[in-house]
């Protein structure tokens, strides 16, 4: 199967699925391109298999049929191990090759502009990098429960977009993106948490309003995030602002059996 590197070719086959695609568009980026490798079938069949090398353990990324991504996964069966971002239909031909651990089911959800419920918003501002350590210190609240978000890096916040809400010099809510990328026209949400000595009050739907809101005024066409099907709370205060279900799929870690 041929590894592609023209950028034109990956993106027209992920555009065949763009909201499953969000975070794939954004490794398109600069930056972000060169730790990319991408198989597709030589046949020309709209199928795509990313292993995104920006961890130690990359990230396997997969879009297309089963019979189409089957042996895009032969190409990368060396590989001791992946974290997975994958549809349902895919993982079985994963688990043939691999032992999967952690297994979450997840949802998609995608933003519809129609459906948008845009938020005054009261006290909730614009985060930079100077709120850096009160990000961190919020964050920190829920590593002993594991919900901490786990998937933060500072440049998120130089980079993307953030919005939160204070009490003093406290930061007791935050949502705010993994990638914006312009250029593609998406932008991928997450790093959403409430204190937990303030949740129950509907702060969340504020700040990830206000992050909504901004992606839209800078004419982001897809905006998406993710979150486990188990968290019914997030899931309805992300609906209240917006957000349709788009699909299911899984994340996990695959280690070669």
């Amino acid at each position: 199967m041929p590894r592609i590197r023209d950028k034109e070719t990956v993106r027209a086959i992920l555009e065949t699925d763009r909201s499953w695609a969000v975070y794939a568009l954004g490794d398109l980026a600069p930056g972000f391109f060169e730790r990319c490798e991408w198989f597709s079938p030589a046949d020309g069949s709209p199928a795509i298999l990313l292993v995104y090398r920006a961890f130690e353990t990359p990230v396997l990324f997969a879009l297309g049929e089963p019979g189409a991504v089957r042996p895009l996964l032969d190409e990368v069966s060396a590989e001791p191990a992946f974290y997975l971002s994958i549809r349902p239909e895919i993982l079985p031909l994963v688990k043939a090759r691999y032992q999967v651990e952690r297994e979450r089911a997840m949802w998609r959800m995608v933003l519809d502009p129609a459906r948008f419920r845009p938020s005054e918003a009261p006290g909730v501002v614009r985060l930079g990098p100077a709120d850096l350590q009160a990000l961190r210190t919020l964050y920190a609240d829920g590593e002993t429960t594991g919900e901490a978000p786990d998937f933060f890096f500072p440049e998120m916040l130089a980079n993307g977009i953030f919005f939160g809400l204070r009490e003093g010099d406290s930061l007791i809510l935050a949502a705010g993106t993994h990638i914006v990328v312009l250029a593609e026209g998406i932008c991928a949400m997450g790093n959403v948490y409430t204190r937990r000595d303030r949740r129950g009050r509907g702060l969340a739907g504020r700040a990830t309003a206000a992050v909504a809101a901004e992606a839209l005024r800078m004419g982001v066409r897809t905006v998406a995030l993710n979150v486990a099907q188990s968290n019914a709370v997030a899931i309805r205060v992300y609906e209240q602002v917006g957000f349709m279900r788009y699909c299911a799929f899984y994340e996990g870690l695959a280690r070669k059996q």
